[in-house]
């Protein structure tokens, strides 16, 4: 039996997370999410989120060049960046928007080994400057591991971007990966629910 989901948010009913929605931030760089497949049906997707908070966001889903064919024209067409961590990344704190703008930055959602592969199936990708942090902050996620230390949720990894390059305040986007969290583990018995909680790294 399907079970039943929030027309607004697309969660369950019963972990629908539409009273942690505040007013959408208005985000000047467009940000486009590569997302692999495997990550459409995950609950606890933070792209979800962001799609409910964020004004300027566009998602696409694939892992081939052919479904990436309009965020590749995209590429080739305006001052775009990959947020990747790379040796000669570009640090976010501390770029000169004057001299590096970028209109558009591409995030990619998935484990390290699809986004890998989303990477070595799209070699446009790799032309693309890419962007890092010089510091992270803490990851949150609680309730998905990190896969690498240096780990963060794409939400999460969004917002820090958007905090340092367009000084946004990005706490709305804090309070309802915050809220969602609470949602998916309420009705976890207190043992289960603590152990997640107390993952945070």
């Amino acid at each position: 039996m399907k079970r039943s989901t929030c027309n607004i948010c697309h969660f369950s009913i019963k972990t629908c997370v539409c009273h942690y929605i505040s007013p959408v931030i208005s985000n000047k760089t467009t940000i486009i999410i590569l997302q692999h497949p495997n990550e459409v049906c995950v609950a606890k997707n933070t792209v979800r989120l962001l799609n409910l908070q964020l004004s300027n966001i566009q998602i696409y889903v694939g892992e081939s060049p052919s479904d990436f064919s309009i965020p590749q024209q995209i590429a080739s067409s305006s001052h775009c960046a990959l947020l990747f961590p790379s040796e000669n990344a570009l640090q976010v704190e501390n770029i000169d928007k004057n001299v590096n703008p970028i209109d558009t930055l591409f995030v990619l959602d998935g484990t390290w080994k699809k986004v890998n592969k989303i990477t070595m199936l799209n070699p446009w990708l790799n032309d693309l400057p890419k962007v890092s942090f010089s510091q992270l902050p803490e990851n949150k996620y609680s309730i998905r591991k990190a896969e690498q230390s240096y780990s963060l949720s794409t939400l999460e990894a969004c917002a820090h971007f958007l905090s340092c390059y367009e000084s946004l305040n990005v706490k709305p986007l804090h309070d309802l990966l915050a809220g969602m969290i609470h949602e998916q583990t309420k009705f976890m018995p207190a043992d289960v629910k603590q152990r997640y909680l107390n993952e945070e790294h």
